[in-house]
């Protein structure tokens, strides 16, 4: 009896990280326990390509390939073609952590991609710096729902950023974690406030963050792009505490 070989060439994977706390683009390894995410696949996978999911993200795997005998390395060395890879679907976090969104990546067998995570309002941890608190609305149409909040300001010439997504009610907190203790002259922080948002996602179940755009922002007034806050460390702030009727969008 010949002796059989079975190869099964992997085909790129898929990580669960977590988005920056500062607002920049890049993701970091998610803290504490893996997230357990519940994955949905919107798309179907080419041909010959299968997924296997676990806490950390999706492993994706070619068809088996099989040698009679041991293969040679020449063999080995001699990846199969494979198509190109679209994944996309919905990551569903069952234990609260993080909000829902949809997703769609390319990986590759030379690079991973990254799907960023935001904390949940449940999630969400609030240090001794505070945080703003929030509650965004549509002009005229409902909850801003899963729209994404920045924060920066500058201290002593550094430059620092905070950030915090909605949930599917318009309801938001952007920890102030970081944020130095105030110099003893200095009463607030004068922070940027910008939001990207998706006025067609108000209300759906489920999140798609790469659609979301810079969008206009009220506090009450005119709107513009941003508007500057004067926040206070070491507190709640909010519309009341802020002394503004409210944080209202529309599209740019």
């Amino acid at each position: 009896m010949s002796q059989e070989t079975i190869r099964i060439p992997a085909a790129g994977a898929v990580f669960w990280a977590e988005a920056m706390p500062d607002g920049s683009a890049s993701v970091r390894a998610i803290a504490g326990a893996p997230p357990n995410i519940k994955v949905t696949l919107t798309s179907p996978l080419p041909p010959g390509i299968t997924s296997a999911t676990d806490s950390r993200g999706l492993a994706l795997q070619a068809t088996p390939v099989f040698y009679q005998g041991v293969p040679t390395e020449a063999a080995l060395a001699t990846p199969p073609v494979l198509p190109a890879i679209t994944v996309a679907g919905i990551a569903q976090p069952l234990d609260g952590r993080f909000h829902p969104r949809q997703f769609s990546v390319t990986p590759t067998r030379q690079a991973p991609s990254y799907v960023a995570l935001r904390p949940s309002l449940q999630g969400t941890s609030i240090g001794e710096a505070g945080a703003l608190v929030m509650n965004l609305q549509w002009q005229r149409a409902g909850a801003a729902s899963w729209s994404v909040v920045n924060l920066a300001c500058t201290r002593n010439g550094v430059s620092l950023g905070f950030t915090g997504q909605a949930d599917v009610n318009g309801d938001v907190i952007v920890p102030l974690t970081g944020l130095p203790p105030l110099p003893s002259a200095q009463t607030s922080d004068s922070m940027t406030l910008t939001v990207v948002g998706d006025l067609t996602q108000s209300g759906l179940a489920v999140g798609n963050p790469d659609a979301l755009k810079a969008v206009q922002i009220s506090i009450g007034g005119a709107f513009s792009a941003q508007q500057t806050l004067a926040i206070v460390r070491g507190q709640f702030n909010t519309a009341a505490t802020l002394k503004y009727p409210g944080f209202t969008l529309q599209p740019s």
